[in-house]
């Protein structure tokens, strides 16, 4: 199948430039939490030797003189968001990879708009300008995003018959594996794909594992992974305009419950359940204002809502004066309840099952959770017997 992958690098950083103008210029590195760990999310171009993944305390090292941001997730989430669905109106098969990257079908696509230049032109057009978005075509993913990357802004790149030849002078940095896993191939004096390309199967396996045999096949050139299609998201949303704006918790918070109320008042709620929330408001005179809540549990009511939210709103710092609000409500799921079943394996599966959906509601991405399979139990050696496989509920 033929890809394109259409790449908006360093996103984070540019949404961030376009809603605080006095960032552009500045060497500016975007934090993230997983836990008690900070790791670098994006930084900009003035910022030399960071790479995204890399532990802050490690950023800092290199460039002592960077202003922090802490990340916005949810609104460069929302941004790109937007660019999905614009793509889904060029292609019925969209991949939504990382944040800023995307892959497309485009079997077809270049007779029904008339050359390869027209369909590269009408891709970019789904991004913002500001953004300078590249695209890159392959005969498939991962060297369709090699290809995005080496491309300019607002260009293109075709990658050629030979696959493996395009790829052996770049850096692995480039290879979709840990950045502990890159650390470590460059301490064994592989830096270019071509060199780990250039070693036998078995022994890349033996160090690196599965991540490592994949390394290896993508260096090679093969990548026979398929397209996953985006699912639009099912949502119900409502908006109000302040009569002026709003400085209070007091007023967000009759507003959160004004907007409760028209929610689930909405046919497409009635007998079901959501997991979480997004508020979204203009600021006086500031760049917009977003806030994402995951239900600790899925909620069927205005009044259960309001009283899970209650306590994160008290928390809420307001950026300014908030013009207007809206909400919208996701994770949209069918009726559940408590009820005992009459087999325990199976309630006990089902609740295993609603818990891996309120947690991929939660982390907006699904669970790194993982369970052992048997593959071959009567094989005399002990690696063979099972294997551990993602949890797909």
């Amino acid at each position: 199948m033929k890809v394109a992958c259409v790449l908006i690098t360093h996103l984070p950083m540019k949404a961030e430039q376009t809603r605080h103008i006095e960032l552009r210029g500045r060497a500016v590195i975007i934090t993230a939490s997983f836990g008690s760990k900070q790791v670098v999310l994006d930084s900009s171009p003035e910022v030399t030797g960071v790479v995204a993944g890399m532990p802050l305390q490690e950023a800092l090292s290199r460039c002592k003189v960077a202003a922090l941001v802490q990340a916005d997730e949810p609104y460069y989430r929302t941004i790109f968001y937007r660019v999905i669905e614009s793509l889904s109106q060029r292609s019925p098969l969209v991949e939504k990879a990382e944040l800023g990257c995307a892959y497309v079908g485009v079997d077809g696509l270049e007779a029904m708009y008339g050359d390869e230049a027209r369909l590269v032109a009408s891709l970019l057009q789904t991004t913002p300008p500001d953004f300078n978005a590249r695209v890159g075509l392959a005969r498939g993913k991962f060297p369709a995003y090699i290809a995005a990357v080496l491309s300019g802004g607002g260009q293109a790149t075709r990658v050629p018959e030979d696959v493996a030849g395009f790829l052996k002078r770049l850096y692995i940095d480039l290879l979709p594996i840990s950045w502990e896993n890159k650390v470590r191939l460059h301490r064994f004096g592989l830096h270019t794909i071509g060199q780990l390309a250039s070693l036998s199967i078995g022994s890349v396996q033996a160090q690196f594992g599965p991540e490592g045999r994949m390394a290896w096949e993508l260096a090679k050139g093969t990548d026979n992974s398929r397209l996953l299609p985006h699912k639009p998201e099912e949502t119900v949303s409502e908006s109000l305009t302040f009569p002026s704006p709003a400085t209070t918790l007091y007023a967000i918070r009759s507003a959160v419950e004004l907007l409760l109320g028209r929610a689930f008042a909405n046919p497409t709620l009635r007998g079901r359940h959501v997991r979480t929330a997004d508020l979204e408001s203009r600021v006086l005179r500031k760049p917009f204002w977003t806030r994402h809540f995951a239900f600790k549990e899925a909620v069927n009511s205005k009044d259960k809502a309001l009283s899970a939210l209650k306590a994160s709103l008290e928390t809420v710092d307001l950026p300014g004066a908030l013009e207007d609000m809206r909400l919208t409500l996701s994770g949209i799921t069918g009726e559940f309840g408590i009820q005992a079943g009459l087999f325990p394996d199976m309630r006990r599966q089902e609740q295993l099952r609603e818990s891996m959906k309120q947690l991929e509601a939660r982390l907006r991405s699904r669970p790194p959770i993982f369970q052992v399979r048997d593959v071959e139990p009567w094989s005399r050696i002990p690696e063979r017997r099972q294997a551990l496989v993602q949890f797909d509920p």
